[in-house]
């Protein structure tokens, strides 16, 4: 049998993102694998698309 590393097995599977609870306004934490965020206050959890949505709106309205 082949043997290899699997690196989820010995890192923390989530990564801080850099953008903001949409309830709340929080730290978001990405769960990469799920593609999922977590809020680290509320413990809210949006989905990646959902989360880069709501920012792609929150950018174009601020610049128009």
């Amino acid at each position: 049998m082949a043997e290899f590393e699997n690196p989820y097995a010995t890192n923390d599977p989530f990564v801080e993102a850099h953008f903001d609870c949409l309830n709340c306004g929080g730290k978001l934490w990405e769960y990469a694998i799920q593609r999922q965020m977590v809020c680290e206050d509320c413990r809210s959890i949006f989905t990646t698309e959902e989360v880069f949505e709501a920012q792609a709106t929150e950018t174009a309205e601020a610049t128009a």
